[in-house]
């Protein structure tokens, strides 16, 4: 039997790969802190290894002896760059040198962003040997991961991947799309332009992360992105698409666009990061997110994930969205208004 370990394990697309795992007949074990609430795993009965990114030797403890890392912890929202730099550079180092210092090192899936690419021109889309153009810390803070990692790649098998929105059950970023339309029929666009967008489901991202473990090309020392690849849905859609396919499937009949200038919405994002600076938290509306707002569309290529790893979606993104939308209503996040959908 496999052995992988899984960082980010608590969040909710390490949820979703965990699970994933564990269907594949893989043995899981899970980093966590002594701190970290393990209730939404134990259904899978992973093992757990106590461990910290700042601490190497507690990493170094907790990857001994398995076959593959999938590395998904990290930072998405923070008021403080060294914060992000913190936890998604040095964070994938360490992980990194870990596996390195194996006696036999295993396989290190580091999960990056399309943020660290940076937004695509017009409808086109980027591929993986474009480039790097991040707009925001955020995207610069996982591209310094990216190089982080590949600077062991003539020690350790290391593949990467940039997932562009990623959306699923436990999700609480998009959930406020779907909430602001359940609740009053609005859907909110940062932009007076319909720009496009790439999305994955949770569940897709993490069925692509294994077959790329397995089977996917590794980096080299070059820039030559051979082990990195783009994973999303094959369907691109406008924001404004967006909205209205989560309409449809929470029964709404007609969804109002509400477009916000990107002067207003730089304003509202800075009161708002203002506000969680205040109360000790980051908000996902802020400067950093309104700056990836004003880069335009952000679609990126499946063609190399396809020809090089055999991977698609088995699901529309339609099934998908109502698959999380039932799930939010399900647990009462949302109104229930229709039967539940079993989809896997």
């Amino acid at each position: 039997m496999k052995r992988a370990l899984v960082t980010g394990s608590t969040g909710f697309i390490g949820r979703h790969l965990v699970r994933v795992l564990s269907e594949q007949g893989y043995q899981v074990t899970c980093l966590v802190r002594e701190t970290s609430n393990r209730e939404s795993l134990k259904a899978f009965s992973p093992d757990y290894r106590l461990g910290n990114l700042s601490d190497l030797d507690s990493l170094r403890r907790a990857v001994n002896g398995h076959d593959c890392v999938f590395h998904l912890a990290g930072v998405t929202k923070s008021h403080r760059v060294s914060e992000l730099l913190r936890a998604n550079e040095l964070g994938a180092r360490h992980i990194a040198q870990a596996c390195a210092d194996q006696r036999q090192p295993p396989t290190l899936l580091f999960a990056s962003s399309l943020a660290a690419a940076g937004p695509s021109c017009g409808i086109g889309a980027r591929v993986e040997t474009d480039p790097s153009e991040p707009v925001s810390n955020y995207g610069r803070s996982k591209l310094a991961g990216e190089r982080a990692v590949k600077g062991f790649a003539q020690q350790v098998p290391i593949s990467i991947v940039r997932p562009p929105i990623v959306f699923g059950e436990g999700d609480r970023d998009v959930y406020n799309l779907f909430r602001g339309i359940a609740r009053a029929g609005v859907h909110v666009i940062p932009s007076l332009r319909d720009y496009f967008f790439s999305a994955i489901h949770a569940r897709d991202l993490s069925f692509a992360m294994l077959q790329i473990a397995e089977s996917g090309k590794r980096e080299t020392a070059q820039e030559m992105a051979t082990g990195t690849y783009f994973v999303a849905d094959e369907q691109v859609m406008t924001y404004s698409d967006l909205g209205q396919m989560i309409g449809r499937v929470l029964g709404r009949d007609q969804v109002v666009n509400l477009r916000i200038p990107h002067p207003v919405l730089c304003t509202f994002a800075a009161i708002s990061e203002l506000i969680g600076y205040v109360k000790g938290e980051a908000r996902i509306v802020n400067l950093d997110k309104a700056r990836e707002a004003k880069g335009g569309s952000w679609v990126c290529s499946t063609e190399k994930l396809k020809s090089e790893v055999g991977f698609h979606c088995v699901r529309t993104l339609a099934t998908r969205l109502r698959q999380t939308a039932d799930w939010y209503q399900q647990e009462g996040w949302l109104p229930a208004s229709r039967g539940l959908l079993q989809v896997s």
